[in-house]
């Protein structure tokens, strides 16, 4: 089921046993997309962090294993919430999850209904809805004391769509990809859903079809494949999505198949997506703009988005770009935008001299503005590198070179396979390491992160189950 890119690398998924867990299911389970109401403000959820999911005061974050076994489904998914820096972790889970659904496929950590604690997004793209096989849903777990859960799906809910897949947010608008929707008739052309996620409701669909949007629907696009949402060039204050379809085709104006450099890949930034239009303005961006483009570059990958002091910044990657001249080592376009400003390239990233054919940089990113004044910095996941061994590049905005390597792994870990921030911290995830799969977290001024695996410490292990994959995304 890890169907993400094939690099010159394709990582193993190894099952092994584990001990007990306590799991985290809110009460009265699982409700039904519009149903329920926003919970009331608890007192200790009041000045809590971005990522604070428990109301404590202190960062947590959140860890997919989407190919664990709870209750003995193969496949079903798992998610750990690590509070702190690791001191104490819950397994969660929802009770109607299923054999193959992946849930923690996609995971963040975002306050999405206003009571000032965090709240879980939990993508399961390969679960069943209405009858339709690997549709997709993507769960709401609140934070705070007394939350609950829910369910968001698309209003019509396709086999193989895979909804789910990528997720971000921005206050209470949530954003979910569905890259191998038909959208429109077209095969896996893709779609996003964008959801109000304090009293969810029926979803508002996007597609290259839609009014405005730029480029057109073509088969295998994956538009919706990753996700960013942010001030990007519309009206101030206004939020505007950013959108990766690494597999379209360079392939000029107009609807073409087969023709151009194939799955180049591009983006589409539209403008002030808060409420439906008829017609939206956007941008639509190759690589070819930016930088040399080749095909299978795969650009829109991966997506991070920042913003401190009137400035946005926007990431996107091209991990089988060829980045200073390494064939398919990688690259990292940076992309600006303020109150003042559309979005428009600042400079690209790669490892230089350094890079090797298919390490992946840019296979997954982060931002952070956490730190010192004015300081922006971005995580990039090289998981291929070393011959699987991997690593994370951290590079602060506004300095050159190609950045720190944090290379805390061995033979085969993946280690960058996801990266995360929570707060200053780095959140890396190594889901090839050992059976089960680890998260590494490094503070801002740790020379050596510390390792987390379920059933280590006072991390919990699935009760009666065994993890897979953890660390396949973190958030």
């Amino acid at each position: 089921m890890r169907l993400l890119l094939p690099l010159a690398v394709t990582a193993a998924i190894a099952l092994t046993s584990a001990g007990a867990a306590e799991a985290l299911t809110a009460p009265g389970g699982v409700l039904a997309a519009g149903s329920g109401s926003a919970p009331t403000a608890p007192a200790d959820c009041t000045g809590a962090g971005a990522s604070d999911f428990d109301g404590d005061g202190l960062e947590d974050s959140a860890v997919g294993d989407p190919f664990a076994n709870p209750g003995g489904l193969a496949g079903a998914g798992a998610v750990h919430l690590l509070f702190g820096r690791g001191e104490s972790g819950k397994a969660v889970t929802v009770p109607e999850t299923k054999a193959g659904d992946g849930f923690g496929w996609s995971v963040r950590l975002a306050k999405v209904d206003g009571d000032g604690c965090a709240d879980l997004l939990v993508g399961a793209p390969y679960a069943d809805v209405a009858g339709s096989a690997d549709a997709g849903a993507v769960y709401v777990v609140y934070g705070g004391p007394g939350g609950r859960t829910a369910r968001l799906v698309a209003p019509e809910p396709e086999a193989d769509a895979h909804f789910g897949w990528s997720l971000t947010s921005s206050g209470t608008m949530v954003a979910v990809g569905a890259p191998h929707e038909d959208a429109d008739g077209t095969a896996d052309s893709g779609a996003v859903y964008l959801f109000g996620a304090a009293t969810p409701g029926t979803g508002r669909r996007i597609s290259q079809e839609t009014g405005g949007v730029s480029g057109n629907g073509e088969v295998g696009d994956m538009f919706g494949w990753s996700l960013a949402i942010g001030r990007l060039g519309g009206t101030p204050d206004e939020p505007d999505l950013a959108v990766g379809v690494p597999y379209e085709n360079d392939d000029g104006a107009g609807r073409q198949v087969d023709a151009g450099k194939a799955d180049s890949g591009s983006i589409a930034v539209i403008y002030d997506v808060r409420e439906p239009k008829d017609e939206y303005g956007s941008r639509k961006w190759d690589l070819r703009e930016v930088a040399d483009s080749q095909a299978g570059d795969r650009f829109g990958y991966a997506m991070a988005y920042a913003e401190r002091d009137d400035v946005g910044y926007l990431a996107v990657s091209a991990p089988l770009g060829d980045g200073g001249e390494v064939k398919d080592s990688g690259l990292v376009q940076l992309f600006l935008a303020s109150s003042t400003q559309a979005v428009t390239p600042l400079g690209t990233l790669h490892q230089g001299s350094e890079g090797a054919p298919g390490e992946g940089y840019g296979f997954s990113l982060a931002f952070t503005g956490e730190g010192g004044e004015g300081e922006v910095r971005l995580a990039v996941g090289v998981p291929f590198d070393s011959g699987g061994q991997g690593g994370v590049r951290l590079i602060t905005m506004g300095e050159q070179g190609a950045g720190r390597l944090v290379t805390q792994s061995g033979t085969g870990d993946h280690f960058g396979w996801s990266v995360g921030f929570s707060g200053n911290r780095l959140v890396a995830g190594a889901p090839d390491r050992g059976g089960a799969g680890a998260v590494v977290l490094l503070g801002r001024n740790d020379t050596e992160g510390i390792q987390l695996s379920p059933g280590t410490g006072r991390i919990p292990a699935l009760e009666g189950a065994a993890s897979a994959d953890f660390g396949a995304a973190v958030g």
